[in-house]
């Protein structure tokens, strides 16, 4: 039953939106995509509030072992 209606649905021209994957992009990838940007973006503007932080603890850092190598 199920393999004649999609036979029918399939002669009639009507094709599921999310099943229809012609060419080289289809609408998961697209998606797939988009949410890998959102991502990245979050993950940008966490580190941006960070950054400065991040880089003035890890310059005293090297700063202290060189003190430390030349003494």
């Amino acid at each position: 039953m199920e393999k004649q209606l999609k036979k029918a649905a399939k002669d009639s021209g009507e094709v599921s939106f999310w099943k229809e994957e012609r060419g080289d992009i289809g609408v998961k990838q697209i998606a797939g995509t988009v949410a890998v940007i959102v991502i990245i973006g979050l993950v940008i503007t966490a580190v941006q509030g960070n950054l400065t932080e991040w880089i003035d603890q890890i310059w005293t850092l090297f700063i202290d072992q060189i003190k430390k190598f030349t003494e």
